[in-house]
């Protein structure tokens, strides 16, 4: 078993295989402005919980890099097409997240905006805010990636 072990590994490095590491980057130092709300204060903090995976640090206006002003930031709820009992049978959620990537020489707005559908469950309201819930983080984590995606360009510019 040793021996198969030994050669993968082997086959690995040889073909110039290395763990992605990125880390070797300073992280960027991100300042974030925004109304105070549950939405944003909720944002800011799935920010900080994958500030290391994204490479990005917190800090103060002073110290920042880059400023990430949220302007827009909504998530609304809508109840379509209805079942054989005339309840509603679809959920739709819809997230909008508008903000302003800012340095000392430059300014971009940037809209993202995404939805999705669920089944609605008219028996089972906490059921219904349970999936609410995940679909909200859901749109938080793709909301960091399109943040991730153009500080990267931003920054390279």
């Amino acid at each position: 078993m040793k021996f198969y072990q030994f050669i993968i590994l082997f086959i690995l490095l040889g073909c110039g295989y290395s763990p992605v590491n990125n880390l070797e980057k300073e992280p960027l130092n991100v300042f974030v402005s925004f109304k105070n709300n549950p939405l944003n204060q909720s944002l800011l903090s799935e920010i900080r919980k994958s500030s290391l995976f994204l490479n990005l640090r917190l800090s103060s206006q002073e110290n920042a890099d880059v400023e990430i002003e949220i302007t827009n930031h909504r998530i609304g709820k809508f109840l379509n097409t209805t079942d054989e009992n005339f309840f509603p049978a679809v959920g739709t959620l819809d997230y909008q997240l508008d903000f302003y990537l800012k340095n000392n020489s430059k300014k971009e707005f940037i809209e993202f905006f995404t939805n999705e559908n669920f089944a609605y469950d008219t028996d089972s309201i906490l059921s219904n805010e349970q999936k609410i819930e995940e679909i909200k983080i859901n749109f938080f984590k793709q909301a960091l990636n399109e943040i991730t995606f153009r500080l990267s360009n931003f920054s390279a510019l």
